[in-house]
C-alpha cells in the first residue's frame, strides 16, 4: 500500500502512531506502489509515503527495537535487511538506511524531511543505480606467512637460527627479538597486499571503501592471521571482473578469501541526508 503526497489512503488509522521507522527510500513509482506488499522488522506491513519523486519505505514505530537477546537482534537485523532488498526488486537499488532509524512527527515530517533532502536523494540514487554493495575479505594465514618472511628477510632468518641455537638464559631475550621482528613484517606486508588490493579493486568497481581488519560486527569472527577488508560498488559485470580477479588472490598460499553480496549499499548510501534528532524528525536513541 501507499501514502502519497495529498496524505490519503490510510494516514487516518495510523495517525495514533507518530514515529516512522524508516527503511529505505526509492524513486516513486506509482503503479509498481500499486501491489506493493512486503513486511519488515516482526513481520510489520510496510507503506510508501511519497514527496515528489522520492518514496520512502516505513512503518509505523514509536520505539527502537531493543533486546539483550543476541538471536533477537539478529532476526530482526535479518528482516530489515531482507524488506530493503526485496524493495529493491521491485524499485531499483535503494538508499538504504540503519536499523532502528525512526522520524519522529509522522508521515508529514517524513515528507518534509524528502522534500528537503531531495538533491541528495536523487544524487544518491543514480550513483547507485544498477549497482549493489559487495563485501570482499582476504585473510593470510599467520604460519605460513611467517614461513615465507623467515625465507625472504635476512633478520628474521638470523634470529630464527639463534633462537634454535639459544641457551634457556638467551632464548627469551632472542624470542622477544623475533616477535617484535614478526609483528612488523607482518603489519607491512598486510599494509602492503592491502594497498594492492585496493588499486585492484578500483580499477574493477564504481567505489571501494577499505573497512580495517577489525571484526565488522560483534557477530564476527576474530580472524587468526592478518586480514583486509573492503566494501566494492558494483554493477553485475564489475561483480564478476572483481570475482575473476580474486580468484588469483585464492591461489596465493596461505590466503583464503570472503566475497559477499550483494547487499544493500549501506556503505555508500549518503551520511549527510541521514535523519538526525536535531533538526526536526531524527532517529530514537
Amino acid at each position: 500500500m501507499s501514502s502519497d503526497d495529498s496524505g490519503g489512503g490510510d494516514e487516518s488509522a495510523s495517525s495514533t502512531r507518530n514515529g516512522r521507522y524508516l527503511y529505505c527510500v526509492v524513486r516513486r513509482d506509482d503503479d509498481a506502489a500499486a501491489s506493493f506488499d512486503v513486511s519488515g522488522v516482526d513481520g510489520a506491513p510496510l507503506t510508501l509515503v511519497s514527496a515528489g519523486g522520492l518514496s520512502a519505505v516505513v512503518h509505523d514505530r514509536d520505539e527502537p527495537y531493543e533486546s539483550d537477546e543476541t538471536t533477537q537482534v539478529r532476526d530482526w537485523l535479518y528482516d530489515h535487511q531482507s524488506a530493503v532488498e526485496r524493495v529493491g526488486e521491485t524499485f531499483g537499488t535503494p538508499v538504504p538506511f540503519r536499523f532502528d532509524t525512526i522520524v519522529r512527527g509522522g508521515d508529514e515530517a517524513v515528507r518534509a524531511w524528502l522534500d528537503a533532502n531531495a538533491e541528495t536523494l536523487n544524487e544518491a540514487l543514480t550513483a547507485l543505480d544498477g549497482r549493489w554493495e559487495y563485501r570482499v575479505e582476504v585473510e593470510w594465514d599467520r604460519e605460513a606467512l611467517v614461513d615465507r618472511l623467515t625465507e625472504d628477510d635476512e633478520r628474521l632468518a638470523e634470529l630464527d637460527d639463534r633462537l634454535a641455537d639459544a641457551s634457556e638464559g638467551t632464548a627469551f631475550l632472542v624470542e622477544k627479538q623475533y616477535d617484535r621482528r614478526v609483528s612488523e613484517l607482518v603489519t607491512e606486508r598486510r599494509r602492503t597486499r592491502s594497498a594492492s588490493l585496493d588499486e585492484e579493486l578500483r580499477r574493477r568497481t564504481a567505489e571501494v571503501v577499505e573497512l580495517g581488519d577489525a571484526p565488522q560486527t560483534p557477530l564476527t569472527e576474530t580472524p587468526s592471521g592478518p586480514t583486509a577488508r573492503f566494501a566494492v560498488l558494483a554493477d553485475d559485470d564489475e561483480r564478476d571482473a572483481v570475482g575473476s580477479y580474486l580468484d588469483t588472490i585464492a591461489d596465493e598460499d596461505g590466503a583464503s578469501v570472503r566475497y559477499t553480496g550483494p547487499w544493500p549499499p549501506y556503505t555508500f548510501a549518503p551520511d549527510a541526508c541521514a535523519p538526525t534528532g536535531e533538526d526536526g524528525p531524527g532517529p530514537a536513541e
